[in-house]
């Protein structure tokens, strides 16, 4: 049976105000008809017809209003023009990384470029990099075994080559002169903060990747700025993504081991979000 896209949507936000803002709500209504349907929000706008299937669209309405995370449910969220793979195991990518990305592509040329990954997570930095400069060798290092499967896979969808490995940055001794280019988008949240965080995300979303004690919030800018320092070519450039109330203490601690060119840049949004520097 068809039925109008338009009120199948509407039927579908109301019955998630139960749980999500109205708002977040129409995101979710549209993620899911585009990924079930195959319908865009200007199709829905354009009241285009579409055949309701109630045993898809009953158990994903059912597990969107205990709160869990649409991207999830349906494993899979876009970044940087790539869909990927995503479940509990990993962080759901964000738009605000898009913007690291972005700089990253922006600031480098296409020519070669040995690059590192740092906390790669879905894989999602390390495959976007490569589907935008194919002549680089890209790798992803992870603490979670369960993370780089998922890495895995979507490297396997992407038709993209990527070098994954489980290491721990904070036990890692320098490889001397190797990369061109080293990233991180490291766990950087006080865990003082989690009781100020959206349900979805605490309850959801992995632990690991987000949070840091409140005792040493920069432990892994630490470590990797301190291990950059050594493995870095000269004029090899570190990107960070950082929490917008420690872009201070980043530039401090960049500075004082000795980087140059140090910029803290701002989002979309007028927060501090990424730091940027180049080994001398």
């Amino acid at each position: 049976m068809s039925l109008s896209s338009k009120v199948l949507y509407d039927q579908f936000v109301r019955k998630l105000e139960a749980k999500w803002r109205l708002e977040e709500s129409k995101k979710i209504a549209e993620i899911v008809f585009d990924h079930l349907f195959e319908i865009s929000r200007i199709d829905i706008f354009l009241n285009k017809s579409v055949s309701q299937l109630e045993e898809q669209l009953a158990p994903i309405l059912k597990r969107l209003l205990k709160g869990e995370p649409v991207q999830y449910i349906l494993n899979n969220a876009p970044f940087f023009g790539l869909s990927f793979f995503v479940n509990p195991d990993v962080l759901i990518p964000r738009q605000e990384t898009e913007e690291l990305v972005a700089l990253i592509l922006k600031e480098n040329d296409h020519g070669y470029k040995n690059t590192l990954d740092i906390g790669t997570g879905s894989g999602n930095i390390a495959l976007a990099l490569h589907a935008q400069r194919p002549k680089w060798e890209l790798t992803g290092w992870d603490l979670s075994p369960q993370a780089l499967e998922i890495a895995k896979i979507n490297a396997n969808q992407l038709n993209l080559n990527v070098n994954f490995a489980c290491l721990d940055i904070l036990n890692k001794d320098p490889d001397m002169d190797q990369y061109h280019v080293i990233i991180s988008n490291p766990p950087y949240i006080p865990s003082s903060e989690k009781s100020l965080m959206a349900g979805h995300v605490v309850d959801h979303e992995p632990e690991l990747a987000l949070f840091v004690a409140d005792d040493h919030p920069l432990i892994f800018y630490d470590a990797i700025a301190s291990y950059a320092l050594k493995s870095l070519k000269k004029q090899g450039k570190l990107y960070f993504e950082i929490h917008e109330d420690f872009a201070y203490q980043i530039q401090t601690l960049l500075s004082h081991l000795g980087f140059k060119g140090i910029v803290i840049h701002q989002d979309l949004n007028k927060k501090a979000r990424m730091a940027s520097a180049v080994r001398a």
